[in-house]
């Protein structure tokens, strides 16, 4: 799902959090208590070759997967599977309640 896996090295939660102080920083926190069973499979990543300060994750129970990117540069979430995508900014009156709600309407349940 990010591409060149090569391009990318997992790290934990907590390395994630003490690395990233950007756009969305506390997305992860509230998908683990929005969303505990997402928050339970999530996998995170740094990117190594570019955007090195991007945060990563990957969420995959074996029939469903998607991707979350935090870009402190352009200020977005970025959210996609297979089929669909969505960037989330400041033009959002609440960009932690956008994420949360396509992460559950688009990603897990709109197939």
């Amino acid at each position: 799902m990010l591409g060149a896996i090569e391009e990318f090295i997992p790290e934990s939660l907590e390395k994630a959090g003490r690395r990233y102080a950007g756009f969305g920083k506390d997305l992860y926190r509230q998908i683990s208590r929005r969303l505990p069973d997402v928050f339970r499979n999530l996998k995170y990543y740094q990117r190594i070759n570019s955007q090195t300060e991007d945060s990563y994750a990957i969420y995959n129970d074996d029939q469903i997967s998607f991707c979350i990117q935090l870009d402190p540069v352009c200020e977005k979430i970025v959210l996609w599977n297979e089929e669909k995508q969505i960037e989330i900014g400041y033009g959002s009156d609440d960009e932690y309640e956008d994420a949360l709600n396509f992460i559950q309407s688009e990603l897990l349940y709109g197939r």
